[in-house]
């Protein structure tokens, strides 16, 4: 039976690993043939090629991002929690707050992340 995962600790590392811009870094935490939904009703990224496109767009405009997670809940390889995060870009702040859902494959992988936020959850300032 494989060691159970601590998903406190991935969500984390994925907040740190957002927050740093490191693209590469960033698909690396999603696994091979994830999906990715960020948001949900937006076409999906499938796979982490796709992943690191996606990202590599949201970064490339960016000054600094800032993620933050809160009210981390996990269930054997599920977790659910809120979060905010801020992108300084060029004249503008940008805030979304949401939740998001992640699945984690065997090795602690993202396999689907799902997000769940809308036009009403974005202030620019």
């Amino acid at each position: 039976m494989p060691e159970a995962l601590d998903l406190n600790a991935l969500v984390e590392r994925y907040a740190t690993v957002t927050s740093s811009m490191d693209v590469d870094a960033y698909a690396a935490l999603f696994a091979e043939d994830c999906v990715r939904e960020d948001p949900i009703g937006q076409p999906a990224c499938h796979g982490r090629a796709e992943v690191h496109a996606s990202w590599a767009g949201v970064v490339s405009s960016a000054k600094s991002v800032t993620f933050t997670p809160t009210d981390i809940h996990g269930v054997e390889n599920h977790v659910a929690y809120c979060f905010t995060v801020q992108v300084e870009m060029e004249g503008a702040t940008v805030t979304i707050s949401g939740i998001e859902t992640f699945l984690f494959n065997e090795v602690g992988e993202i396999a689907e992340m799902r997000a769940y936020w809308n036009n009403d959850d974005v202030v620019v300032g």
